[in-house]
């Protein structure tokens, strides 16, 4: 707690450049904690849209695969279902003509009622003996199945997982039913003549006439020989073409447009579709330094993810088997066009950087306010202290206008006292004439007593007009440097005596006080007042503390005692003129000493609480201010 009124150590310029400082410093922490908040925002934000697009990747991924085996799976469950009714239709006809010959009539019935393509029967030697259905070879061409017929091919979508016509054809005018390749019609008759199977089915091929997609199948003759039914396989060929995985993968390219690229790598062999097809193809799959790996969630295990560059546009590839449960899956390396990301990177940190623009300018009018007004509280409270310091010096002046009247007064009443009482002492109790006719006794000590009580009681009154007129002049100072150590410890000295009297003992440390530019005389008294009060309220057997120091811009005396402590109540009235707890008290010691102290622009700070004790510390302020003092 400070009753004082002392002013602060810090010229208006000094507070000016801290109060500066201060805004300064609040405003650089303020940008960096929202530069903080805002950068891990963004990047929260931007890896939440790169585990969406992993999650878009791993989700489409897995999407290829179940579709690529949901369409092989319905191709061949197709393929079986024709399959198996061809060879219902071809068992049909066997059994016909194993109880007393096929006709021609029976065949084009079958062949009209099951929409078959052509049904063909051959005798032991290959030879045609019926033929029938809806189809048949074109004119100028030959009626057996000559060399060279077509053969096995890859399906439609030429990706590697649908099975489909080959690009070979058969001709010749010939008869015989010479093969062609392993999946064409010729070839499975010549199995079933051979006997090498009593029953087969062909894989879907080409005509040999290049006239669509065929499907056959056929039976042994129970004479020998072959019927073989042969069907139009236009619709498992475009199933197997759509179901195909890189049809598959084409249409999803083309469909949506943040994919960059799709490439299947399957062994040497590689497909790539999407606007950066080319140049993905072109380039084995990213590592190393070009590979900015992105995390990938521990379910998707198997898929690598990272940012690369495609020529100049940002991708984020994602690189893993089509099937991750199959063996030899192939590699699918899916690429997506990351400048979307990077345009929105761009406009949320455009929206980041204006809200932490206006949120630093915002922070700063405030922290400007909060500084400004601590500063108009600094500024209002000194301008409260010089106000009550004009009050005192008007009240000073005046008091100093009725000292001088009072004091004139009453010192030379004081004054003719004080000779009237020197003057009968002569007389009765000394030399004089009074005193030689005086008879002693009991009337010499009576007057002995009364001159004593009226000379003391003369000397008592013209010691508190002598206070009063103290306190109404402002003490002028001669200021000089002094060593405080040597001020506090000569105190301390001076008084030991009179602590002793009440076995009070007094400590002093002053090691490190230094100098300070002081009028030491009126600062030694004080000292002094303090010290003495510190004496007074301590009990017997206690200990005062006095000690120096320096605490910053301030030089620092203080006077600790074990006393009862100040009431809470009393402490705001402890420096007031005339105002003491004292039975003998006047009023004018602690007045006098905080006149003194913020006449070296100080002010006194009084720690106290009932039961604890007291502590004043005199802080007289260091620098050019004690030029101006006094």
């Amino acid at each position: 707690m400070n009753p004082s009124t002392g002013a602060g150590a810090l010229s208006p310029m000094d507070q000016k450049r801290q109060a500066s400082f201060r805004i300064a410093a609040a405003s650089l922490v303020l940008l960096a904690g929202l530069s903080a908040v805002g950068w891990y925002d963004f990047t929260s934000t931007r890896n939440e849209l790169l585990t969406l697009l992993v999650d878009q990747a791993a989700s489409m991924r897995q999407a290829v695969a179940a579709a690529a085996s949901l369409g092989e799976a319905a191709a061949a469950q197709t393929q079986a279902a024709i399959s198996a009714r061809l060879l219902d239709n071809a068992r049909l006809l066997r059994l016909l003509d194993a109880r007393g010959g096929l006709t021609q009539a029976q065949l084009d019935e079958v062949a009209r009622a099951n929409r078959l393509f052509r049904v063909t029967v051959l005798s032991p030697a290959g030879a045609r003996e019926l033929t029938g259905g809806t189809g048949g070879p074109p004119q100028g061409t030959g009626r057996g199945f000559g060399p060279g017929g077509g053969g096995q091919g890859r399906g439609p979508g030429g990706g590697g997982q649908g099975r489909g016509p080959g690009a070979g054809r058969g001709g010749g005018g010939d008869a015989g039913a010479t093969p062609g390749g392993p999946g064409s019609m010729g070839a499975l008759a010549e199995r079933l003549i051979s006997g090498t199977d009593t029953e087969a089915v062909s894989e879907v091929h080409g005509s040999r006439w290049d006239r669509g997609w065929r499907l056959s199948a056929g039976v042994r003759r129970a004479n020998g020989g072959a019927i073989v039914l042969n069907v139009d396989a236009s619709e498992i060929a475009e199933l197997s073409r759509r179901a195909s995985l890189d049809h598959l993968l084409e249409d999803i390219a083309a469909r949506a447009p943040e994919i960059a690229y799709v490439v299947l790598e399957d062994g040497a062999n590689r497909l790539a579709y999407g606007p950066l097809a080319e140049a993905a193809a072109s380039a084995a799959a990213p590592s190393g330094a070009a590979f900015r790996s992105v995390p990938v969630p521990e379910a998707l295990a198997g898929l690598a993810a990272g940012e690369v560059a495609v020529g100049s546009t940002p991708v984020l590839e994602f690189t893993g088997a089509v099937d991750a449960a199959r063996e030899g899956s192939p590699v699918l390396r899916l690429g997506l066009n990351l400048e979307g990301l990077r345009r929105a990177e761009r406009r949320t940190l455009t929206r980041l950087t204006l809200s932490l623009a206006a949120a630093l300018a915002l922070g700063v009018v405030m922290i400007a306010f909060v500084v400004l007004r601590q500063q108009y509280g600094v500024l209002t409270e000194k301008h409260a202290r010089a106000e009550e310091a004009l009050r005192r010096r008007d009240r000073l002046a005046a008091m100093g206008e009725l000292a001088s009247t009072v004091a004139h007064e009453v010192r030379n009443p004081l004054n003719a006292i004080g000779m009237t009482a020197q003057r009968l002492r002569r007389e009765f109790l000394g030399t004089g004439p009074a005193a030689a006719g005086s008879t002693g006794g009991r009337d010499e000590t009576e007057l002995t007593e009364l001159l004593d009580v009226l000379g003391s009681e003369t000397q008592r009154i013209n010691r508190i007009v002598q206070q009063f007129l103290d306190y109404a002049r402002p003490p002028r100072l001669a200021l000089r440097p002094a060593s405080l150590r040597e001020l506090v410890d000569t105190a301390a000295e001076a008084l030991r005596a009179k602590a002793a009297t009440r076995r009070i003992t007094i400590e002093s440390r002053a090691e490190h006080a230094g100098e300070a530019v002081v009028d030491p005389d009126q600062l030694r008294q004080a000292v002094d007042n303090l010290l003495r009060n510190a004496i007074e309220a301590s009990p017997e057997g206690g200990t005062v503390r006095i000690g120096a120091r320096r605490d910053g811009s301030h030089h620092v005396i203080d006077v600790r005692d074990g006393g009862p402590g100040i009431p809470a109540d009393v402490l705001p009235k402890i420096f007031d003129l005339y105002f003491t707890t004292k039975a003998d008290g006047t009023g004018v010691g602690l007045a006098v000493t905080n006149q003194i102290v913020e006449a070296h622009q100080g002010r006194i700070d009084v720690d106290s609480a009932p039961g604890r004790g007291t502590t004043m510390s005199i802080r007289i302020p260091v620098g050019e201010e004690a030029s101006d003092r006094g």
